[in-house]
């Protein structure tokens, strides 16, 4: 297989100080691989201000037929020239260019220059024809060997020199005021510069008002208000506003979420730069006026309002000979805002004027109380608990004839089953080493699932980084996860998958065996080695034999010692001694385990004596439901890819800066590296934090448990994820906390609902619970006598099930009465449960 264009030429531009970027194949356009797929690459204009990293640059090369770009900015510019006859007269005015690049048509020219005060421009006739691009900070161009996506043949450089010989402080130098010359110089091919425009400055047609305005106006507000972005910007109090380098990011709060999401969970996708605004979540791009006038909801009939407060935050002087028409409405506005700064009252608006003023939007309204109110800065989760709406007043019952028990009236509601579809979004589009290896264990096999492989996944990256990474808040990267499926799932596929990568890459040394026989065993095993990861099958058997109040000492010791490995990670396992073994204090043990089995044998062997001390809490579930995926396509290879081998190396190897002694468990790892809260992530941390508390505050006594350990769990995936994606500097963003946040949310319900179906404490309530569950099951058809003792299978005496259905029945947790199957037919006597 050929190198890619990138892998050719980009780490080299790299070394000369430039950012290169990747383009995707037969586009023009930035792109990022995620298994196989390419995808736009949003924000890659952030390289613009600030270089991507080295491990970026070595994932990029990895990637099958990647294209190669450089971001333009922090010195560097290019002019892109679209006509043939242009470039002799441009080039009369122009310095000398040393390195030049050609495509279809025209040629393009490198400088060096002053990218604060030259600015990005695109040369349009009035007919809008293409003449010259002048691309600065937040551009970028496509740069040789990639394939042109019209000719299909690649770039090519017209000079000696390249970009790949000459660095930026080599390269000519261009003036300040080179944006006027060449407008010049383009008068001759048809552009005016007095006519020329950014863009409508409304986003839409023109109201009437606009007549009396220049188009050149517009033009110097607009570019004026991007050299400024730091006097209008912050005014504007958008949500999660705050400056990247010369970079404003915030939530574009005029529309609402893809995904759903409220406005304090919303990504910053909405970038105000030097080069223009760009709004990443829908690709739209606007003008600085159209901004001021989404956000304080201005409509288009009054855009000189709009232009009278971008102009006084830039400090405009409106003279006359700037005349601006104004309606009405922009009269009244300017009368009030007046009355208000000589302390008056406002002038009382008429009813017909009132009716004229459009209604603020439902979803965010720009006042100056903090735009996420639910994330406090103080550290005190009162703060939060005062910052949230209160919950709307319960619509009164109707009246019912009879007693209702107080049990059931103040019980705490069980939440609602986390959907299937909601575990199988959660497991797409995973950024990083973790999503590749998703990806690559799901469709390598013809029945996929990639809920099957975000176990193994997240286990893999966080066992080669063991001890070698700490998150912001000290935890490690040990984990442990259990997924639940049915029979027939192909559970097996992606622990097989994660031995052949494991083999590949030379770092089998960290596989544990699949079982444990004793608390010694264990003990031993992680002496020798502090950092392993065991995958377990059949592991509702092994919870089964630890958990048994009946099992003897070893046994008992082993669940004593897996949760104390887990909470030792980041300090030392002193152990316990015996009389024919001395203790060894193991320093940050990284122990891990991966176990798959069925919901059926689990929950019975968890009991409640697993969750009261802890045990359950350590682990992230994963519940899997329905039936699974047969006889599809296989889109990967069987054996591990070479981008998922070299990265899970460079994981390994980054990890530990270069270092390749084996971890010994008597020496502790002094200085690891600490990740860092990325853009916002602090924040929700503290979100989550807070929002797990008030969840364990209403929960039942009973599943209280479940969140205390729901905080941790979430900061180990997201810390994971992040070293996936870049383990020289993992950072943990508000999108990965986020995504992890939801994850281990979905799993914290799950086990609620499946404590109450299926955990029991003791073995008659396990009866009764199975009783109930298969009732359950059988769903809004219910289920005949007949078929319930059939699947009861003779577990227990008719005397036994009598009292069982009896205790249900008073209970009000089933209901016996006639009914049809769900193929209609005679009516028969069933057992439905509550709803």
């Amino acid at each position: 297989m050929s190198e890619s264009p990138f892998a050719q030429v980009g780490p080299i531009l790299f070394e000369k100080g430039y950012s290169p970027i990747p383009i995707m194949p037969g586009n023009k356009v930035p792109g990022l691989m995620v298994g196989d797929e390419w995808r736009m690459f949003k924000g890659w204009n952030e390289f613009c201000v600030e270089r991507p990293s080295q491990f970026q640059i070595n994932q990029w090369a990895k990637w099958q037929d990647a294209g190669v770009g450089i971001a333009c900015g922090r010195g560097l510019i290019c002019i892109d020239i679209d006509q043939e006859e242009i470039i002799e007269p441009l080039l009369a005015i122009l310095p000398v260019s040393y390195v030049q690049k050609k495509g279809r048509k025209g040629i393009s020219l490198f400088y060096q220059g002053n990218t604060d005060a030259i600015r990005s421009k695109n040369y349009r006739t009035p007919d809008r024809v293409g003449l010259v691009d002048l691309l600065a900070e937040g551009k970028q161009t496509v740069l040789p060997p990639s394939i042109h996506p019209d000719t299909g043949e690649p770039y090519y450089w017209w000079t000696d020199e390249t970009l790949l010989d000459v660095g930026l402080a080599a390269l000519n130098e261009l003036p300040n005021d080179i944006a006027d010359q060449i407008g010049e110089v383009l008068r001759a091919f048809g552009y005016d510069p007095d006519g020329d425009r950014a863009a409508d400055p409304a986003g839409s047609d023109h109201p009437d008002t606009l007549s009396s305005h220049t188009s050149n106006f517009f033009r110097k507000l607009n570019e004026d208000a991007l050299a400024r972005i730091e006097a209008w910007a912050p005014k504007l109090k958008l949500p999660k506003g705050r400056f990247l380098g010369r970079v404003y990011r915030a939530v574009a709060p005029w529309r609402a979420s893809g995904s759903g999401r409220a406005m304090s969970r919303r990504s910053a996708n909405l970038s105000i730069s030097p080069g223009g605004v760009e709004d990443f979540g829908t690709g739209e791009s606007f003008t600085a006026l159209n901004v001021v006038m989404k956000t304080l909801q201005i409509p288009d009939s009054e855009l000189d309002a709009a232009v009278q407060w971008l102009g006084g935050c830039l400090a405009y002087d409106f003279s006359p000979n700037i005349t601006l028409t104004m309606g009405p409405k922009t009269l009244a506005i300017l009368a009030e805002r007046e009355a208000r700064e000589r302390g008056e009252e406002p002038p009382v608006r008429s009813a017909v004027e009132e009716a004229l003023t459009p209604p603020p939007h439902p979803e965010w309204h720009p006042t100056p109380t903090p735009a996420v109110a639910e994330r406090p800065t103080g550290g005190d989760l009162t703060a939060y608990a005062a910052a949230q709406p209160s919950a709307p007043a319960a619509a009164p019952a109707e009246a019912t004839v009879g007693l209702v028990e107080e049990e059931e009236v103040n019980a705490p509601a069980t939440p609602p089953a986390p959907s299937m579809a909601e575990l199988e979004a959660l497991c797409r589009g995973i950024p990083g080493l973790v999503g590749e290896l998703v990806e690559w264990m799901a469709c390598s096999s013809s029945s996929p699932s990639r809920p099957c492989a975000l176990g193994p996944a997240l286990l893999w990256v966080g066992t080669i980084a063991g001890r070698h990474q700490a998150g912001p808040t000290d935890l490690r990267t040990n984990l442990n996860v259990v997924t639940l499926a049915p029979p027939g799932y192909g559970k097996d596929h992606a622990r097989q998958a994660l031995y052949r990568l494991a083999t590949k890459t030379g770092l089998f040394r960290f596989m544990a065996p699949e079982n444990f026989l004793s608390d010694s065993a264990l003990r031993k095993t992680i002496e020798q080695n502090p950092v392993m990861m065991s995958m377990m099958d059949e592991f509702g058997g092994f919870i089964g034999k630890i958990m048994d109040r009946r099992a003897g000492a070893h046994q008992s010791n082993l669940r004593h010692m897996i949760l104390q490995l887990f909470t030792t990670s980041n300090s030392v396992y002193t152990g316990a001694a015996a009389a024919q073994e001395q203790a060894t204090p193991i320093h940050q043990p990284c122990f891990s385990i991966y176990g798959t089995t069925t919901p059926h044998d689990f929950w019975p062997s968890m009991s409640g004596r697993g969750v009261g001390d802890g045990f359950l809490p350590r682990w992230l579930v994963l519940p899997i439901s329905g039936k699974p995926l047969l006889d599809q396509p296989v889109t990967q290879p069987y054996q591990p890819p070479d981008r998922i081998v070299e990265a899970s190396r460079a994981v390994f190897k980054l990890s530990r800066r270069g270092a390749n002694l084996p971890d010994m468990a008597s020496q502790p790892v002094v200085n690891p590296i600490v990740a860092e809260w990325g853009e916002d992530g602090f924040e929700a941390f503290r979100w989550y934090r807070g929002h797990f508390a008030k969840c364990s505050e209403e929960a039942s006594e009973d599943s209280k448990v479940l969140w205390t350990r729901s905080i941790e769990i979430m900061l180990r995936i997201g810390h994971i994820v992040a070293i996936g994606i870049n383990p020289e500097r993992p950072m943990l963003t508000d999108e990965l906390v986020d995504w992890a946040g939801r994850l281990t949310e979905l799993s914290t319900k799950s086990c609620i609902v499946e404590m109450k179906d299926r955990l029991a404490s003791n073995d008659k309530q396990a009866e009764y619970l199975f009783v109930r569950r298969l009732i359950k099951e059988a769903g809004q058809a219910g289920i005949t006598t007949v078929a319930l003792k059939q699947q009861i299978n003779g577990l227990f005496d008719n005397a036994r099930y009598e009292s069982i259905i009896k205790q249900l029945q008073d209970a009000n947790q089933v209901s016996g009465r006639m009914g049809t199957g769900p193929r209609g037919g005679r009516p028969t006597f069933r057992y439905y449960a509550a709803a």
